[in-house]
């Protein structure tokens, strides 16, 4: 499922896919409607790394969430996930009632032309659904990782969510430029005043386990979630070692190629 969302994010990228339907709707469809005041919801859309999607993928699974609904557009692309044999949507809304947890799972692309009116839609349904705070999980090519460790950045939506930042040591990005539709929402929520952040792992390579092991690691300190990130941490270490296998074969080719040029020419015809 990775490498198809990988796949799928390098087509609508590399801007093949270009039609614009101007009057396309979005639905939250609540299969189980509940009152998510005072709730937090943490979200992830694919991007850079994977990040947000392989972490709250990781979290549907951990916590053991119940659906709650979807969401439903004809901007998004033809794609499903298959699940124990039957489609599921690839926009999911998971809650847990204990915790006051909302977790929005997206494994679902969105082309550049739809990113603001989905986030402005999903930051009307958080607002209208009295949702307290809004975690962002994502990724950013930052800094290597530092005496082995992986950091964490954030960017928040005010001074309060900054100073949560702080009090447990994620490194604020104080200046850059970010996009996609994580981006978009950070800024909505700064508009309409609504506590949020957003937590971005260091990411090295295009499915970065590590680095969403990271940040379901600071989640566990901010939230007290308890969740072992072990299984992730594997998962990267495997993905790493495929790569480092990858790039052996590679250069094993190149140096073939680059000896078989090197050698004299032997004319086809004498």
């Amino acid at each position: 499922m990775i490498e198809t969302i990988i796949k799928n994010f390098n087509y609508v990228y590399s801007g093949e896919s270009s039609v614009a339907f101007q009057d396309s709707a979005i639905e939250f469809v609540e299969i189980r409607p509940m009152n998510l005041s005072g709730y937090t919801l943490i979200e992830g859309f694919p991007g850079m790394g994977l990040v947000g999607t392989i972490a709250t993928k990781y979290l549907s699974e951990k916590l053991n969430l119940q659906e709650i609904g979807y969401l439903d557009s004809d901007m998004f692309m033809p794609i499903i996930r298959v699940h124990d044999g039957l489609p599921v949507h690839p926009t999911r809304i998971y809650v847990d009632d204990k915790k006051r947890i909302v977790l929005l799972v997206s494994e679902q692309i969105v082309p550049q032309v739809f990113t603001d009116k989905l986030g402005k839609a999903i930051v009307d349904w958080i607002q209208k659904k009295k949702i307290k705070r809004v975690i962002s999980l994502s990724g950013i090519r930052a800094l290597p990782a530092r005496e082995g460790k992986q950091r964490v950045y954030g960017i928040a939506s005010d001074n309060g969510s900054k100073k949560m930042l702080n009090d447990f040591n994620i490194e604020v990005i104080k200046e850059g430029i970010t996009s996609g539709i994580t981006a978009l929402m950070m800024l909505e929520f700064k508009d309409r005043s609504i506590e949020a952040f957003s937590l971005l792992g260091n990411v090295q390579i295009a499915a970065d386990y590590k680095a969403a092991a990271a940040l379901i690691e600071k989640l566990n300190e901010m939230l007290g979630l308890s969740i072992d990130v072990a299984p992730l941490q594997k998962e990267a270490k495997e993905t790493e070692k495929a790569l480092l296998e990858h790039i052996k074969k590679l250069k094993q080719v190149t140096d073939n190629a680059q000896r078989f040029e090197s050698q004299p020419q032997t004319p086809m015809y004498t």
